[in-house]
């Protein structure tokens, strides 16, 4: 028996909505510690390079309200709330405002396909604390993970066979990428690079391609490792034996500043400077059919042996 009252929490990154907002974001990433003047300076030129501010929040609204018609043709009605990791309204707000609501039961996704206890988990963790703060008995469950969903492979599949149209398959290199993590994860058995490589081998296989690699993108400047190769230095690395590159992220959902800028204009400049055509293929955005199967996930997870159970 699904509770009357249901509410869908859809938590996604978060980017400012204006370029007067950047500093508070990326004082946020940083834990409060604003940033410097000169860094400061390099975020704001990337988002200007790309037309700033990033498409994502406006994308993951897309997403969520499909999401949420999703549900609705499977008979479920939830009222739609959507939070972000870094700016307002924050995943912590929502969850508040769904207890003020009355929300007896809600279900909860993370535009983010690929577990890690560094990334999604977070999400999750300040979920719960903010549900466990506001209305304890407010059930609340996350989809964690949806690397392998066969609609998201297909539509990953289907935006890099058009990226490849027209190319030699001999010549030409697909690099599957998504964002890095500090290293010290993989200590603790994260699965998040195993999860990556599943996803990018789905997607490989079901497109047919020939040459294929993963590298890791957007690392952040930390003083500790992060997790690589990264993508240009693979672009590097391979540049004597392909003429073409084609980049694949199997880890971001929206076109956003990693996307648009160290995808679109990094990668692509580097390949410029190799003498390598380069191509990117399209990001899922707001793809219907796998906005769809989402909601299919979180219909069965209202309908199954959990419902009724806290997280």
């Amino acid at each position: 028996m699904i509770a009357s009252k249901i509410g869908l929490l859809v938590m996604h990154y978060g980017t400012p909505a204006s370029m007067d907002e950047v500093l508070p974001y990326y004082t946020d990433i940083r834990r409060g510690r604003p940033p410097s003047p000169e860094a400061l300076e390099d975020l704001r030129s990337r988002y200007e390079a790309i037309g700033g501010p990033s498409p994502l929040r406006a994308i993951s609204e897309r997403q969520a309200k499909l999401i949420q018609e999703g549900l609705a043709t499977r008979g479920i009605n939830a009222k739609l709330y959507i939070g972000a990791k870094h700016t307002h309204p924050f995943v912590s707000e929502v969850v508040k405002q769904m207890a003020a609501d009355g929300i007896e039961q809600a279900i909860g996704v993370i535009l983010a396909p690929h577990y890690s206890t560094f990334s999604v988990a977070k999400y999750t963790k300040s979920a719960i604390e903010a549900r466990d703060v506001a209305n304890p008995n407010m059930q609340l469950e996350v989809l964690q993970r949806w690397g392998t969903l066969p609609e998201f492979i297909k539509a990953l599949s289907l935006n890099l066979q058009t990226a490849m149209q027209g190319l030699d398959q001999n010549e030409t290199l697909v690099i599957f990428s998504a964002h890095s993590l500090p290293e010290k994860i993989l200590a603790a058995g994260d699965p998040y690079a195993e999860e990556l490589l599943m996803t990018s081998r789905l997607v490989a296989d079901d497109t047919n391609v020939a040459n294929w690699v993963f590298g890791f993108q957007s690392a952040s400047t930390t003083g500790e490792p992060w997790l690589g190769p990264d993508i240009l230095d693979v672009i590097e690395r391979e540049a004597p034996n392909y003429k073409n590159i084609v980049s694949c992220t199997v880890g971001f959902v929206s076109d956003h500043l990693e996307v648009l800028y160290d995808l679109g204009i990094e990668a692509r400049d580097k390949c410029a400077e190799l003498g390598l055509n380069f191509r990117r293929a399209e990001c899922i955005n707001d793809d219907p059919l796998v906005m769809d199967a989402l909601a299919g996930q979180l219909a069965e997870m209202l309908e199954g042996a959990k419902v009724g159970q806290a997280v």
